[in-house]
C-alpha cells in the first residue's frame, strides 16, 4: 500500500512541474526584409552618379560628359537632380541637434542628401540597398577593402576619431570622408560622406 501511495505521489509531482521549465514553442519574430533600392528616376538607365568632395557628378554613360551638382544649390535643385537617376525620395526628416547646427535631410534609398538654410551641403552615404548605385571616379564605393582604397588613392587614417574606423580619401578641405567596418586590411567601407553632416565629435 506504501508502494502506491508513493507512486501517485511522485505522479502528482510529475503533473505539477511547472510549465515554465517547457522549452518555449513560439519562435522570434523574423526581422522585416530590406526594400529594394529603386533606381528608378527618368535618367536611371542613362546617368551614373559619382561620389564626389564638391558634391555629386552626373556622368552620362554614353558620352562620359560630367555635370557636377555642387555644395550651395537650393534644396529643391539638389533633389530634382538626383530624383531623376534615384527615383522618388524616401522622406525627408531634420535635426535641431547636430554638431553643425540644425540641418534638414532628404533621403533616397542608401543616399541621404543634407541641407541647411536651404541649401545643399553634404552628403551620407550608408551600406544599404541602393549604395552599390555609387562609386568614387576612383572605383572607390560600398564594399571595396582598406587594401584595394589604399592602392587607389591617398588613403589617410582619423587618428582618436569617435566615430570609429574613420579615414579621408585625398587631402585638402574637398575630401571624401568614409568609415570601414572593422580593423585591418581586409575590412570594408561601411560609409561615405563628404560636405557638412550631423556627426558628433
Amino acid at each position: 500500500m506504501r508502494k502506491i501511495t508513493t507512486l501517485v505521489l511522485v505522479g502528482l509531482l510529475a503533473a505539477c512541474k511547472p510549465a515554465a521549465d517547457k522549452a518555449p514553442t513560439e519562435a522570434e519574430p523574423a526581422a522585416p526584409p530590406m526594400p529594394e533600392a529603386r533606381a528608378d528616376g527618368p535618367a536611371a538607365a542613362t546617368t551614373a552618379i559619382s561620389l564626389d568632395g564638391e558634391g555629386l557628378r552626373f556622368i552620362d554613360k554614353s558620352s562620359g560628359k560630367a555635370s557636377l551638382l555642387a555644395f550651395g544649390v537650393p534644396r529643391a535643385q539638389a533633389e530634382e537632380a538626383l530624383g531623376r537617376v534615384a527615383g522618388t525620395l524616401d522622406d525627408r526628416s531634420s535635426n535641431e541637434e547636430c554638431g553643425a547646427g540644425a540641418m534638414d535631410f532628404t533621403r533616397f534609398d542608401a543616399m541621404t542628401l543634407n541641407f541647411q538654410g536651404g541649401k545643399f551641403v553634404g552628403w551620407f552615404l550608408g551600406n544599404e540597398p541602393g549604395a552599390d548605385q555609387y562609386s568614387a571616379m576612383s572605383g572607390i564605393a560600398i564594399g571595396t577593402t582598406r587594401a584595394k582604397a589604399a592602392e587607389s588613392v591617398t588613403l589617410v587614417m582619423m587618428e582618436d576619431s569617435t566615430l570609429g574606423e574613420e579615414f579621408s580619401l585625398g587631402a585638402g578641405d574637398k575630401v571624401i570622408g568614409g568609415m570601414f567596418a572593422a580593423p585591418g586590411d581586409a575590412a570594408k567601407i561601411d560609409a561615405l560622406f563628404a560636405g557638412v553632416n550631423c556627426f558628433f565629435r
